[in-house]
């Protein structure tokens, strides 16, 4: 027996589509199949579905949803016909967006700056809780629309891990010097107390949350820990451990609320004391 030489020099194509073919949203990948005919289907494979950059299973009960992306595999001409049917192919690239990206800091710093009084008291996000509800934002459109907004996942690691050294250097050298002073004048204990209303809140959240709110997702409350401490540096070791954004509405929602009563309660207690 000899082979057939016909088809051994062909080349597999790997491309990514973005699913909004018209009236076929919520139908699955079973009903799909049964709709194209055979020389729409012929030598293509799914190789894989995301949704929202998270992976589907590729089964023929897997809805799918306009915003989806579909990585096809097959011939290249086969693999362009799939793909006009399905909706529009993404084009690979190891760039940034910058555009996309400055302009979400730009949103998030404008609408730190907004003020809002109520009973006399300013109430604001500032840039960190601007940048974050931009970054939420953004975010969600760049998972809807995969077509834009484009940063490659080296890109923004190394953007996070720099962010966070950054910042930490930054505080310890503002505060280092007040630092030394502070213990020159009040020696260790005051260190000693610092470090009780630091932990002693926080250990007590996280016990309130656990066992009281049931908060079984470790994740989740970790994000809702970090948020409330306004622990920008926590939350950053937080997202890394988890290898997600699940902490990232939680960490939202107590960032907001801590920020808030802060600035509430802050002249409240002072003036009392």
């Amino acid at each position: 027996e000899e082979a057939a030489a016909v088809g051994m020099d062909m080349v597999l194509h790997l491309r990514d589509v973005v699913f909004t073919r018209p009236g076929a949203n919520g139908k699955t990948i079973g009903e799909l199949k049964a709709q194209a005919d055979a020389a729409a289907r012929h030598g293509v494979y799914i190789a894989g579905i995301t949704r929202m950059e998270r992976p589907l299973p590729v089964l023929d009960g897997t809805a799918l949803h306009h915003g989806d992306v579909i990585t096809l595999q097959g011939a290249a001409s086969d693999v362009d016909r799939a793909a006009k049917l399905l909706g529009y192919e993404i084009a690979p690239s190891d760039k940034t967006d910058f555009v996309y990206l400055g302009l979400g800091i730009l949103l998030g710093l404008l609408v730190g700056l907004i003020t809002a009084r109520v009973g006399g008291i300013p109430l604001t996000l500032g840039s960190g809780g601007g940048a974050l509800l931009s970054g939420l934002v953004f975010g969600w459109l760049r998972a809807k629309h995969p077509t834009f907004g484009a940063m490659p996942s080296a890109a923004g690691q190394i953007l996070k891990d720099f962010g966070l050294a950054a910042f930490v250097a930054c505080v310890g050298l503002s505060s280092g010097a007040q630092a030394w002073t502070t213990l020159q004048q009040s020696g260790a204990a005051i260190f000693v107390l610092g470090l009780v209303v630091t932990l002693v809140p926080l250990v007590l959240t996280l016990l309130f949350g656990r066992y009281v709110l049931r908060y079984d997702n470790a994740a989740i409350l970790a994000g809702a820990l970090s948020g409330s401490r306004s622990a920008n540096p926590a939350f950053g070791a937080v997202l890394d451990k988890a290898g997600n954004s699940v902490p990232t509405v939680p960490f939202a929602i107590t960032y907001a609320m801590a920020n808030v009563l802060l600035t509430i309660l802050g002249p409240l207690v002072v003036g009392l004391v």
